[in-house]
């Protein structure tokens, strides 16, 4: 019976949350556009449909990878309310997918659980006013306190993110070390074995994440028949 209300109400959530999360993304797509249109009402300047194409193109050659990778390598972790606010947020492997782990593990959610999303989701809205908090601090003070820093210190932030996600990926790699482990080695082999068969640089962590999704499904499979 409990868990028959869980499925009806965590159902009744995600259909909301779609209504929801499709009005608001609508309305940060086209606030996107304001400045620039702003801009050019001022200016009285208005790319050519040509130099827009251009433009376009350029962005879709540094980042098009991404519109690929990033939601099938997140969303089992953020599921579909995170979804919502990590593509209006930003920061998503920085700071989103950390927030949702976490909350996740002080919860002893267990993975893919109606608890596992509904923490998740909390943890990336607390996430988003404190890095907006952070942000706005920062923002005031940083380029005051950002000279005063040791260089040591400022090399360092180059780390922060491979730091975060390695913490991220020991965390879970806890939960099936095994599975963990296979996985690191074919994206580490993917990495140095797949720029050699002639797969595009961008191209390279995508094809590692199907693979890698591929591998966990056989050693589901394997170990569900052992």
């Amino acid at each position: 019976m409990q868990d028959n209300r869980e499925n009806v109400g965590i159902s009744e959530f995600r259909s909301k949350i779609k209504n929801l999360g499709i009005v608001f993304v609508t309305f940060a797509l086209i606030a996107n556009f304001i400045p620039a249109v702003y801009v050019s009402m001022v200016t009285g300047i208005f790319p050519s449909v040509g130099d827009l194409f251009k433009l376009w193109l350029a962005a879709a050659a540094a980042f098009g990878v991404g519109y690929f990778v990033q939601p099938i390598s997140f969303f089992p972790m953020v599921n579909m309310a995170g979804s919502f606010m990590v593509w209006i947020c930003g920061n998503v492997g920085e700071l989103r997918v950390p927030a949702a782990a976490m909350a996740q593990k002080v919860t002893n959610c267990e993975q893919g659980s109606p608890k596992a999303e509904i923490m998740a989701t909390i943890g990336i809205a607390a996430s988003v006013f404190v890095s907006v908090t952070m942000i706005t601090v920062f923002a005031i003070a940083g380029s005051q306190l950002m000279p005063l820093m040791p260089k040591a210190v400022l090399k360092g932030f180059g780390f922060i993110l491979p730091a975060v996600l390695g913490a991220v990926y020991a965390d879970l790699c806890g939960k099936n070390f095994v599975l963990g482990v296979i996985i690191l080695i074919s994206s580490i082999l993917g990495t140095v074995f797949f720029p050699k068969v002639g797969v595009p640089g961008g191209m390279v962590m995508l094809v590692n994440i199907l693979v890698a999704v591929c591998l966990a499904r056989v050693y589901f499979l394997t170990t569900k028949k052992a």
